[in-house]
């Protein structure tokens, strides 16, 4: 297995320090050799970019070891990346939600670090400005959400499509940032849920299942009064899991009590933890997943809103059928 990963060349921003070394593949006399273009603390100029493009040269090398530092380049970097004409809405794509897995990874790795929160407000926010200006955002972000479910990916996904089905339904951009935010935290009280439990590969017994139900609060509790997060982001923490019928968890409450965002974030938790792979069940296509919300799980949704999430999806999901 190759010691490097390659990277494409326009998803450097020029006049930029990458922070890790940047490498070109060279093969001579049959052997691959990977050759130092630009160090890692060295601006990357125009006059590299302009190498490069001589050259016919589209992909680079960083070591895989240095992912991380890349990936928190471009999220240093998004708005730019972002803002770039010259960029396709699948670059675009793929650079941001590759940055929102590693600051998901991040988050729950030190949620107590008011500088990642930072960094998750500004991330939806930079997101929210390219779904809002971009019309290929809404394609091209719904193919690369992971089909693998890991708590980060999945945070990553609630976030993504809260996000595209917000713009659908005409939130405005401060609704769409607090919906954002909230869906890429709303999992954050499940760092205080013992790994046995998190990481079971079957299912839960019922005093585990009690004690899972408990992430919603913790999550709540653990970010009420912090700053940078909006009341309006709470609510999806503390309510993805209750149902329109009232049976829901962690306070049973039902119908037009759940807030809007509660209730978005219902339908996008239950989605996207259906036609994503576990453990335990395989992943169901977009079309049965779909199906089976609105047939079997009436009493978990609004049914207004539901068909508005079905009719947002529509092609896509008849296309993955």
């Amino acid at each position: 297995m190759s010691n490097y990963a390659a990277i494409i060349r326009s998803s450097l921003v020029e006049n930029t320090k990458v922070g890790c070394d940047l490498y070109l593949k060279n093969h001579v006399n049959g052997t691959t050799r990977y050759i130092l273009f630009c160090r890692g603390d060295e601006p990357f100029g125009n006059d590299r970019t302009r190498k490069l493009i001589e050259h016919n040269i589209e992909k680079l090398f960083i070591r895989t070891g240095d992912y991380k530092e890349y990936f928190r380049y471009q999220e240093e970097n998004l708005q730019t990346i972002l803002a770039d004409g010259e960029k396709s809405s699948k670059e675009k794509s793929d650079i941001v939600y590759n940055v929102a897995k590693y600051l998901a990874q991040d988050l729950l790795g030190d949620p107590r670090s008011g500088a990642t929160m930072k960094r998750a407000t500004k991330w939806v926010d930079n997101t929210v400005k390219y779904i809002l200006h971009d019309e290929n955002a809404f394609s091209s972000l719904l193919k690369v959400t992971s089909h693998d479910y890991y708590t980060y990916t999945h945070s990553v996904n609630l976030s993504v499509l809260g996000l595209l089905f917000g713009k659908h339904i005409s939130l405005d951009a401060h609704d769409l940032n607090c919906l954002g935010t909230g869906a890429l935290l709303h999992d954050l009280g499940k760092v205080e849920i013992p790994l046995k439990i998190i990481n079971k590969p079957g299912r839960l017994t019922k005093e585990e299942f009690e004690i899972m139900k408990k992430h919603p609060e913790l999550g709540g509790a653990f970010l009420e009064g912090k700053k940078d997060i909006d009341e309006k982001s709470l609510k999806v923490v503390i309510q993805h899991h209750e149902n329109y019928d009232g049976t829901g968890y962690p306070n049973r409450i039902g119908g037009k009590d759940i807030h809007l965002f509660g209730r978005i974030s219902r339908i996008i938790d239950v989605y996207d933890a259906m036609t994503t792979n576990r453990t335990y069940a395989k992943a169901r296509t977009p079309f049965e997943a779909l199906i089976e919300m609105k047939e079997k799980m009436t009493n978990c949704f609004e049914g207004g809103l539901l068909k508005e999430f079905i009719c947002f999806l529509g092609p896509y999901s008849l296309s993955k059928k």
